[in-house]
């Protein structure tokens, strides 16, 4: 099977499971396809170059909005935290000269330039939309700007460029404790917990399902097994055995074992602050976010139509 994996949480047991040979012990082969954006990934899955894809829920909408039936989500891959928030919105307050969620939301409703980096068509821009729509604020689309690459969107915030950036974990763990000199300071004006963060999840030929489902059973037990290993590691064994994977994931260039003597010291205690989340065991779609997602993304023109959990959905098997 050919998955592809993003930079997101829910592809770590996928990254782990094919370093810890889980999948072969399951009697199935793993070839994890690297691409750049999520653009790519959803080009290569209409090609027939992937069988599978981790993405974000509002991606695999998006997937099978264009991709007519060929497509099916088999699953959750990551949660969030019920105990802990897991968005966060960032800014500098040297550039922005906002300190709070309100400094923003008042330049918002003042009419001001207000820039955000955001991936576009994602989960996180789903996000912002809701924490705006509780406030009775409608975010202008223009002026979400970002790409797929959350680094490039992260340095972004750091920086100056945008107004301010919403960055999922481990990103702000990580941007917020990467220290150099001259380093603005960073301030957290919003947070989002579980309730309001969809589920990442996995997308698989439907075909597949349907005709080999042997195989898809065996991709899910070498996923769970890698989960249970996971949560059972101390994070000494986990820093030493997962964390350079999913530093190749999350931090491409961010090799401690190239850098200079000093940015290796800066790259090490950054990835020390990285707060290690507890991994759910895969499941099905929440119901109600996935008729929230459905619901946004229609009236948002990203799908032309909402699409039914009953067809678009199915139970992982145990």
């Amino acid at each position: 099977m050919r998955v592809s994996l993003p930079p997101l949480t829910g592809a770590v047991p996928v990254v782990m499971g094919a370093a810890w040979g889980l999948f072969e012990e399951e009697g199935i082969t793993v070839e994890l396809v690297p691409l750049p954006s999520q653009r790519d990934r959803i080009l290569a899955f209409q090609a027939g170059q992937i069988d599978a894809m981790v993405t974000d829920l509002t991606g695999a909408l998006i997937l099978m909005g264009a991709g007519g039936n060929d497509a099916v989500i088999a699953g959750t891959l990551y949660t969030p935290d019920p105990t802990r928030p897991h968005v966060f919105v960032i800014t500098p307050p040297a550039y922005s000269r906002i300190s709070s969620w309100g400094d923003l939301l008042a330049k918002v409703q003042r009419g001001e330039r207000v820039q955000l980096a955001v991936p576009r068509q994602s989960d996180l821009e789903f996000v912002l939309d809701e924490l705006f729509r509780k406030e009775g604020v409608t975010f202008r689309a223009e002026g979400y700007i970002g790409q797929d690459n959350l680094i490039s969107n992260a340095s972004w915030v750091l920086f100056g460029m945008v107004t301010a950036g919403a960055l999922p974990q481990p990103y702000v763990d990580y941007i917020l404790n990467f220290d150099f000199p001259g380093k603005p300071q960073l301030v957290v004006i919003a947070e989002v917990g579980a309730e309001d963060v969809p589920p990442e999840v996995l997308v698989i030929r439907r075909a597949i399902t349907q005709r080999e489902p042997a195989k898809v059973a065996a991709f899910f037990r070498a996923l769970r097994r890698a989960v249970d290993r996971l949560n059972a590691s101390t994070r000494e064994e986990l820093v030493a055995l997962a964390l350079p994977q999913a530093v190749n994931l999350f931090f491409p260039g961010a090799n401690p074992e190239e850098a200079t003597p000093e940015d290796r010291a800066r790259i090490e205690a950054a990835i020390a602050a990285i707060s290690i989340p507890v991994f759910p065991q895969p499941g099905p779609v929440d119901p109600q976010m996935y008729e929230r997602v459905v619901s946004w993304a229609a009236r948002k023109g990203y799908i032309r139509s909402p699409i039914p959990y009953a067809i678009a959905t199915t139970t992982p098997p145990e």
